[in-house]
C-alpha cells in the first residue's frame, strides 16, 4: 500500500513538473519573442535617428552659413563692407531659401507607438525615444512654420515689394534681359520694409539655431541609450 501512495505521490509531482516545465518553456518562448520584436525596433529606430542626426547636422551649419552671409549683408548696408552684385544676389538666396527636417515617423509609429510602447522594456529606453518623437518632432513642425511664414515668405514679398529681382544658376535676369542690378540693389537697400525684415530674419535665425541644436542632443541621447541598452543585452 505504501508503494502504491509512494508510487501514485511520484507520477503526480513528475505531472506537476511536466506542466509546470510546459508552462515556463511556453513563457519563456514568448520572452525571446518579445526581445527579438524589441532588438528588431530598436535597430531599425536607431538607424532612423543616426540619419536625422546627420540631417540636423546639415541644417545647423547651413544656419551658421547664412548667419555669417546675412551679417555681412547687414554689413554692406551699415557701410562697415562692400559686398559684389554676385554677393548680394547670393545673401538674399539664404534669406528665402531653408533646409528643414522632412521626418520619418513610419518605424516608429508601426513598431513602437501602435504597440503601446509595451515592446521596449526599459522606461529609460522607451522614454528616450518618445522624447523624440512625440516632442521633439512634433516642436521642429512648429519651427518649420516660423521658417515659413515668418522668415521665408515675409522676407520674399518685402524684398520683390521692393523692387527686387534674383538671377539664378539656371537663369540671369541682368544678363538676359539686360537689367540694371546695380541700380536694383541701390533702390532695395534702401527701402526700410526691407531692412526691418532682414534684421528680424537674422534674429529669428539664432532661435531657430538653438531649436535644432536642442532637437539633435535628444536624438543624440537616445542613440546612445539605444546603443548601450543593445550592448548590455
Amino acid at each position: 500500500m505504501k508503494n502504491i501512495l509512494a508510487r501514485g505521490g511520484i507520477e503526480i509531482i513528475a505531472v506537476f513538473l511536466g506542466i509546470t516545465g510546459g508552462l515556463w518553456s511556453e513563457k519563456q518562448s514568448e520572452i525571446n519573442k518579445t526581445l527579438e520584436r524589441e532588438k528588431t525596433a530598436l535597430v531599425a529606430i536607431k538607424e532612423s535617428l543616426i540619419a536625422d542626426s546627420t540631417a540636423i547636422t546639415g541644417i545647423i551649419k547651413s544656419i551658421d552659413n547664412e548667419q555669417i552671409n546675412t551679417n555681412d549683408f547687414l554689413k554692406h548696408l551699415s557701410k562697415d563692407t562692400t559686398l559684389s552684385l554676385e554677393a548680394l544676389n547670393g545673401a538674399v538666396w539664404d534669406l528665402m531659401y531653408f533646409n528643414y527636417l522632412p521626418q520619418d515617423r513610419s518605424i516608429y509609429e508601426s513598431q513602437i507607438q501602435n504597440a503601446g510602447k509595451q515592446i521596449i522594456q526599459v522606461d529609460s529606453v522607451s522614454k528616450a525615444i518618445a522624447s523624440v518623437y512625440d516632442f521633439i518632432y512634433k516642436h521642429l513642425d512648429k519651427v518649420f512654420m516660423m521658417q515659413y511664414e515668418v522668415m521665408s515668405i515675409p522676407t520674399q514679398e518685402a524684398y520683390i515689394s521692393a523692387g527686387g529681382y534674383l538671377d539664378s544658376k539656371s537663369f540671369s535676369i541682368t544678363e538676359s534681359l539686360d537689367f540694371d542690378q546695380k541700380k536694383m540693389f541701390e533702390k532695395v537697400l534702401n527701402n526700410e520694409q526691407f531692412i526691418s525684415q532682414v534684421v528680424m530674419h537674422y534674429d529669428i535665425n539664432f532661435f531657430i539655431s538653438e531649436e535644432y541644436q536642442r532637437a539633435l542632443r535628444y536624438v543624440r541621447r537616445a542613440i546612445i541609450y539605444i546603443d548601450d541598452y543593445l550592448i548590455e543585452a
